[in-house]
């Protein structure tokens, strides 16, 4: 993160991509083991300085944005050893009511940088205490070919199957089959690919 950040002709732009990407900047350490430099932990911490968190969050993308940042956060402590991070909200708030599972599953779909290995915390409880409509929300997303949310959802289902949960789908099929269709769009490569690390697959 610091070599890229040093690369940039805008430095706020670089600290900008870096908050953009959010948790999952910090995959090679979770998925790889490498240790985070100092230098690279400063980058983090300078993002968060300045493009500061949501501090009150009330509508629904400031919900989003929230818990984004309290996973940024969150593996930043873990990484470095410093405090933990207090959770921004009750996970209710920013995913809704399960029984209105489609517009629930799209939030569960917009907070994917979440459902990375090893992840716990509220929001991951809260969908894993859901596989049916977590199952129900990735199908419907599939059959509609809206495959970036299907991309995402699968990424919880993944981690839902990884974590021990019985899930009414084969989350390895699923994984193959929406690999077919989601075309090279990196977001979408990124959230397959740890789905793919998190059921064992190819």
């Amino acid at each position: 993160m610091a070599d890229f950040l040093a690369s940039r002709a805008d430095p706020t732009a670089g600290l900008g991509a870096v908050r953009l990407v959010g948790a999952d900047i910090f995959l090679p350490h979770v998925v790889l083991n490498r240790p985070l430099t100092a230098q690279d932990a400063e980058v983090v911490a300078a993002s968060f300085e300045v493009f500061p968190q949501a501090t009150e969050p009330v509508a629904p993308e400031q919900r989003v944005m929230a818990w984004h940042d309290w996973s940024t956060a969150r593996l930043l402590a873990t990484l470095t050893g410093d405090a933990a991070v207090a959770a921004p909200d009750d996970p209710a708030a920013v995913l809704g009511s399960v029984e209105k599972w489609a517009r629930w599953s799209v939030a569960v779909a917009q907070l994917s940088s979440l459902a990375h290995p090893g992840a716990t915390g509220p929001v991951v409880d809260a969908v894993a205490a859901q596989p049916q409509a977590l199952c129900r929300g990735v199908l419907r997303a599939a059959l509609r070919r809206d495959f970036v949310i299907a991309s995402r959802l699968t990424r919880w289902v993944a981690l839902t199957h990884a974590m021990g949960v019985r899930l009414p789908v084969n989350p390895v099929v699923l994984v193959d089959h929406v690999a077919l269709r989601v075309g090279s769009e990196p977001r979408q490569l990124l959230d397959l690919a740890v789905a793919r690390h998190l059921v064992g697959a190819p």
